[in-house]
């Protein structure tokens, strides 16, 4: 086994790693997120799994009250939509909620919705940010989607408005690839490592050796191996 396969896979390198390609489509998130002052957009609460190895069976959105307008909830194949209102007039929606259908929990849905976007002034900030805390029911237990603002829990999912939002979108589509980019350079050194059943075992041996059980050890190799693959 090389040194650089040593000092490479520590135990916390491999779980960086591991929890950064998971996490990379784990939020509850709107896409597309940015839009212009005034602009009608459409835009989808994108749902990427279910609660713990749970399905899915209901999804309510509490919206903004920075006065959205023309908000048209949009119907989804198999589910149910129901609106709430502020008070008795039924002019300002609340909520949004779909529910009725399953949603596997490894499989993922769009749940789209569109509005235009509050006239805002950006002429002394760069961008106002909008956020749509979620309610995720599933079968067994729910999540809360309703962190803010660098709160603890799960963060809301957010509608950023903005003076360019093509270009907000374009320098967001960079970060994100030239952090995946990151990513997959470390896989790849992991692969050069780990492409082998061989290497794998070694690799358990080793973190075995470190004081960690065996069968822990084992898993960890095994996900090493199945990210190489």
């Amino acid at each position: 086994m090389s040194p650089s396969f040593n000092t490479f896979w520590s135990i916390p390198g491999v779980l960086l790693i591991i929890g950064a390609i998971s996490s990379s489509q784990a939020h509850i998130t709107l896409s597309p997120k940015f839009g212009e002052p005034g602009q009608d957009v459409t835009t989808a609460f994108h749902v990427p799994h279910g609660c713990n190895g749970s399905s899915t069976i209901g999804i309510s959105v509490t919206l903004p009250q920075q006065n959205l307008g023309h908000i048209v909830p949009q119907t989804v194949t198999d589910w149910i939509l129901t609106m709430t209102y502020t008070d008795s007039t039924n002019t300002t929606l609340k909520t949004v909620e779909w529910t009725g259908g399953v949603l596997k929990p490894t499989d993922a849905l769009d749940f789209p919705i569109r509005f235009s976007v509050p006239q805002v002034d950006l002429s002394s900030q760069s961008n106002v940010t909008l956020y749509f805390p979620v309610h995720q029911t599933c079968e067994v237990g729910s999540t809360d989607w309703n962190a803010t603002g660098g709160q603890k829990g799960e963060p809301a999912p957010t509608f950023v408005i903005v003076k360019n939002a093509t270009q907000a979108a374009a320098d967001a589509i960079t970060i994100k690839k030239n952090s995946t980019t990151s990513i997959s350079s470390s896989s790849s050194t992991a692969s050069s490592s780990a492409s082998s059943p061989t290497a794998a075992t070694s690799f358990a041996n080793t973190v075995n050796a470190n004081g960690v059980s065996a069968v822990f050890a084992s898993l960890v190799a095994a996900i090493v191996l199945s990210i190489a693959l």
